[in-house]
């Protein structure tokens, strides 16, 4: 299974960015050897959409700035900001400590957050994490339903209140994606707002 260079490369052109470093496909399919095809072009197209075609490993409102106001939790670390970092878009304390410990790196990155932004292995491994934890267990059921994943991702904000364009925009990026793989058996767009 897995994924080639060349289709990874095709996927994120076909959606309108840069080839990515060879570092980023490297550890991408190092990283998703348990992955189905359509599950894995369905998790490509929702970082390609989260990480600008995997230029941005940091909330780019938040990037390089101390928001302490941001994410914060009862979990969180004093000092430390848990906005988004990562391919996916990792956030709150909680979240930081059950991926770390979900990595088996004891609290690191709760204490640690800032290296998500900094390591793209780990970004890439976050990203990981979070689909495996957080978006397969929603999905059970709606294997087949790309918008389904969006609402695991970003339900609250792309998922209420009907059409969303930024909802459809990841599911065009999906259909291209899939077209680079050569997916026949696309999922649906259903499981967001529709």
């Amino acid at each position: 299974m897995g994924i080639s260079e060349n289709e990874f490369n095709s996927a994120v052109t076909a959606c309108g960015y840069s080839r990515p470093g060879r570092e980023v496909y490297r550890h991408f399919a190092n990283e998703t050897t348990s992955f189905s095809r359509g599950e894995l072009a369905m998790f490509l197209a929702q970082l390609i959409h989260e990480s600008g075609g995997f230029q941005y490993k940091e909330e780019i409102a938040y990037a390089g700035n101390n928001h302490h106001n941001a994410y914060v939790d009862n979990v969180g670390l004093p000092g430390k900001t848990y906005h988004g970092r990562g391919y996916i878009q990792l956030t709150w304390g909680a979240n930081y400590k059950a991926c770390s410990e979900g990595l088996g790196m004891g609290d690191y990155l709760l204490r640690h957050p800032e290296v998500v932004a900094r390591d793209t292995e780990m970004a890439v491994k976050v990203s990981v994490w979070y689909w495996k934890a957080r978006v397969r267990p929603q999905i059970r059921g709606q294997e087949d339903c790309f918008g389904a994943t969006t609402n695991a991702i970003n339900g609250a904000i792309e998922c209420s209140g009907g059409f969303n364009q930024q909802a459809y925009n990841r599911y065009q990026k999906y259909l291209k994606v899939a077209d680079a793989m050569n997916i026949r058996n696309k999922a649906r767009e259903n499981g967001c707002y529709n």
